[in-house]
């Protein structure tokens, strides 16, 4: 009789969860770790929004002009992810970094005026010349302003962090709004064209980046270490008692005792 160990077990298991996920996903890597506090809802861990730590699983979306659900269609259809309206997406930025932030609106042009996709004169939309304003926007309610002065005729998604919106400090009185697009604040100079969109975020398995952050850590590669929200680490190692308590628990004694 053959004998398996549970330590092969789980290391079969965790070789056919990553396959399976790599096929769900259509890249490789099929997952990217967050960094940074950009999309976070709180200073504690949240459920069901994105955290500095978590592993995001990544859906590649073939055509993302027509496919990717934006902020705008999503409040439409009522459409939400990760704790609001529309797609989050992952993009290369200029430096060649992943960035996985909310897809507000899809902007293109018509003769040198801003069109923004999915508009239709709703109350809570408005564009003023190469000001587009969104009320009430994100878990913060704040509205939100987005310049596109700066690249004309360059169509693309705009994108923004959650979190980001939320704090920011580039408040704008004549629309009672804020800056806090990710092409207004110095994250990236245009709008996101389509071959730069990795995928959507279709996912996540929390707290476990954290082990690879800090290893990036030791090595002076993450900046952001302070930013992570409160109790990750104890879930962390909650999480990792259980899995190895399962491994390494004496299931033969145990046999033994009911014979």
């Amino acid at each position: 009789m053959v004998k398996v160990s549970a330590g092969l077990i789980a290391l079969i298991a965790v070789i056919l969860i990553f396959s399976g996920i790599t096929i769900y996903s259509g890249e490789f890597p099929p997952a990217s770790v967050v960094e940074s506090e950009s999309m976070e809802h709180s200073s504690t861990w949240t459920w069901g929004t994105i955290n500095v730590g978590d592993i995001v699983i990544v859906k590649n979306v073939p055509d993302p002009v027509r496919n990717v659900i934006t902020y705008v269609v999503g409040r439409e259809t009522n459409f939400s992810t990760y704790g609001e309206y529309g797609d989050v997406i992952l993009y290369h930025d200029p430096d060649g970094d992943i960035v996985i932030h909310r897809a507000m609106f899809y902007l293109s042009w018509n003769n040198g005026t801003p069109v923004v996709a999915g508009y239709a004169n709703q109350s809570w939309l408005s564009i003023h010349g190469q000001d587009i304003i969104i009320y009430d926007c994100g878990y913060s309610h704040r509205n939100l302003l987005v310049n596109v002065s700066e690249f004309v005729n360059e169509s693309g998604f705009i994108t923004v962090g959650d979190h980001n919106l939320a704090t920011s400090p580039l408040y704008n009185s004549r629309y009672d709004a804020y800056l806090a697009a990710d092409q207004n604040v110095g994250i990236m100079p245009t709008p996101v064209k389509a071959g730069e969109v990795l995928g959507v975020a279709r996912g996540q398995i929390p707290w476990f980046g954290l082990i690879k952050l800090n290893i990036m850590r030791a090595e002076g590669d993450w900046p952001y270490y302070n930013e992570v929200p409160a109790n990750s680490y104890l879930y962390l190692g909650i999480s990792l008692a259980a899995i190895f308590g399962a491994i390494f628990f004496p299931y033969r004694s145990l046999g033994r005792k009911r014979k």
